[in-house]
């Protein structure tokens, strides 16, 4: 009897829930479909060392979203709890006991469970098809990859799934456990109290809460720098920033919906002006006791417009590091000559060879540049590195870009984008070679300042003749081909340089170090491969976080527009016309979605730009930022209108009823 009970109540509110089901549906789908990806042996195969790594960071990042979900869950259960608590108050005043309504209750919430797990496993398998046609995108490559079914993304599945449900359904079998008839049958009409009874308290909390946000900021301002981008503090300072933030966000929450609505009302020309007033005791009868709610839908935000950022900023960093760490197709530097006539040879019998230079670089023992460098870019011989004039522009050649000159008593200082503070230094604008001859800084340049060029991150280009006298440091080659290289390039290159590259320790094993030797299509990969993956994840996370803010807020209002539907009833007997009690709803759901989101909207964008302050080196312009904040705002914007809309047309669904 409970089953068919069970089964009638599941389809009687399928359609109040809907908004619901759609979304766990599509949370399990997503997550079923990045287990097929991640365990996909067509993609496991596209990178050597990503079998384990994407392995572990999906399932990482799984273990986030299924707290969210038990979040969403948790939340939709209380809320069906408290829309039939006068029925289960029947139930038991006509002697059905409790043990019984709450094995019927959660007999419905795992039915409908079973419905979205059922939806999610052939919806995931399409979605992983998508996820297969992205990667091919962002990877380049030539072909599609078809995702098979594979039986441990089922068992990953129905993990998460019982999980999820394991929390839920005890948290709501204790909270039937804990309510008496009384209650049950009074709870729907239960005056709500304020969190914050005191406006005393709640100004404070205000106050402290906005506080505590400039103080992060002020924080992360100072620390922040584009000196701590390869610091291992970074990332503490990154977390404390971000952690003071949340409790920012979560004291704005808890005191601001209260904190405008004492203002508007106590203005009689705001409050009195049109159906203001009808809109502010609607919003004030939930705003003054969802501080909790506010807080947790502003952190979701804010955490889904940084993992939309984070994926251009980070496509944007891959590029710029492939151009500054791979700028040739073939590039490499040893000790000796002879190495590199192997290198030579071996990309000749592979690919068509457009161009080559061979050069050497030199060493400045004076060492005035070295020495101005953060000492984790310090080389085991902190001299400066000395390249040719003619060498450099054989080099700009190749990568097809004008020639530079140079006077006699002229020198050029080529730099990394990330160590711009060396082109203002004022010790290094003359500088005086171990040789004795003394240079003036013509002019400082990022042009072709790839970590190859010297093995230094930097060079000194100098006139042909300065070089006379000074001792060579190491023998560098670049080519350029006329096909693309791959990574298989770099496998027949460590085959035939095996004496040069490979060692053999105590105990009679082979270790190969590839850092000499560069090859474009490994780097590009490689970072193609990262790339995909960061950028799927953050994608993946930012759906499921903003869908579930959306639903949420949709189960409220929803909720409400039931609870409360004499309101409107009482509107439609006083004569207001329907497009104008249309047009306060819609009021109603601006209020109502928007306040959660401003804030943390302010706080992503705070982030984005302290980020960039600490990124910009390594970004396409100084504005960059900007395009991508904008580009994440309007992907969020475009979800949550989509839950808007669902929730405007189930509003005057229940409305219209009434």
């Amino acid at each position: 009897m409970l089953s068919k009970l069970a089964i009638r109540n599941v389809k009687r509110s399928s359609r109040d829930y809907i908004i619901y089901l759609i979304t766990i549906t599509i949370a399990f789908s997503l997550m079923f479909a990045m287990n097929l990806v991640s365990w996909s042996d067509a993609v496991v195969d596209l990178y050597d060392n990503m079998n384990d790594t994407f392995k572990n960071v999906v399932i990482f990042i799984n273990v986030i979203v299924v707290f969210v979900i038990c979040f969403l869950i948790n939340y939709t259960t209380k809320f069906m709890f408290e829309k039939r608590s006068k029925e289960f108050g029947t139930y038991m005043l006509l002697g059905i006991k409790k043990k019984k309504i709450s094995r019927l209750f959660l007999l419905e919430n795992i039915l409908f469970g079973f419905i979205a797990l059922i939806l999610s496993i052939p919806i995931g398998f399409v979605f992983s098809q998508f996820i297969s046609l992205f990667i091919v995108k962002i990877m380049e490559l030539p072909q599609a990859i078809f995702i098979e079914f594979n039986f441990m993304s089922v068992v990953l599945l129905l993990l998460y799934f019982f999980l999820i449900y394991l929390f839920v359904l005890f948290l709501a079998h204790r909270r039937i456990k804990k309510i008496n008839i009384y209650n049950l049958l009074y709870l729907e009409k239960q005056n709500e109290e304020k969190v914050i009874k005191k406006n005393k308290n709640r100004n404070l909390l205000f106050v402290i809460s906005m506080l505590i946000g400039i103080g992060s900021y002020i924080f992360l301002h100072s620390t922040l720098t584009n000196d701590v981008m390869m610091d291992t503090s970074f990332l503490t300072y990154m977390m404390v920033g971000i952690l003071l933030f949340i409790i920012s966000i979560y004291g704005v929450m808890f005191s601001l919906s209260d904190f405008i609505l004492s203002i508007v009302l106590k203005s009689k020309k705001i409050k009195y002006s049109k159906d203001n007033l009808f809109v502010a005791r609607t919003f004030s009868s939930k705003a003054r006791t969802m501080g909790m709610t506010f807080g947790t839908l502003g952190v979701l935000i804010m955490f889904t417009l940084l993992f939309l950022n984070f994926s251009s900023l980070n496509k944007a960093s891959y590029d710029y590091i492939n151009e500054t760490t791979s700028p040739f197709d073939v590039s490499a530097f040893f000790e000796t000559e002879e190495p590199l006539s192997k290198v030579y040879d071996v990309v000749d019998e592979n690919y068509t060879i457009v161009d080559s230079v061979r050069y050497n670089v030199y060493l400045n023992t004076n060492s005035n540049i070295e020495k101005l460098l953060p000492a984790y870019s310090y080389t085991s011989e902190p001299y400066d590195k000395i390249i040719r004039l003619s060498d450099y522009n054989h080099l700009l050649k190749i990568k097809g870009k004008n020639q530079v000159t140079l006077n006699n008593d002229e020198y050029i200082l080529v730099y990394d984008r990330s160590d711009s503070f060396l082109a203002e230094d004022s010790s290094i604008k003359t500088i005086t070679l171990s040789n004795g001859i003394t240079l003036n800084q013509k002019n400082a340049t990022t042009e072709l300042s790839f970590s190859g060029l010297t093995n230094a991150g930097y060079a000194v280009v100098v006139p042909d003749d300065a070089i006379n006298g000074l001792g060579i440091y190491q023998y560098f080659m670049a080519i350029d081909t006329k096909e693309d290289t791959s990574a298989e390039l770099e496998k027949k290159l460590v085959e035939a340089l095996r004496s040069d590259l490979c060692e053999v320790d105590e105990e009679g094993h082979e270790f190969c170090s590839t850092y000499r030797i560069n090859i474009r299509g490994t780097t590009l990969e490689e970072s193609n491969v990262m790339s995909a993956i960061v950028t799927a994840i953050c994608v993946y996370m930012s759906f499921i976080f903003s869908a579930i803010v959306g639903t949420i807020l949709a189960i409220q209002t929803l909720s409400d527009s039931t609870k409360y539907n004499y309101r409107y009833t009482v509107l439609k007997r006083l004569g207001v016309k329907d497009e104008k009690l249309y047009k306060t709803i819609r009021k109603q759901l601006y209020v109502l979605f928007g306040v959660p989101a401003i804030y943390p909207i302010i706080i992503s964008f705070v982030i984005v730009y302290l980020l960039n302050r600490v990124y910009k080196a390594i970004l396409p312009s100084p504005t960059f930022y900007l395009s991508c904040f904008g580009v994440s705002i309007l992907i969020f914007i475009m979800i949550y209108v989509i839950y808007f809309i669902a929730t405007y047309f189930g509003f005057k669904r229940n409305i219209d009823k009434s």
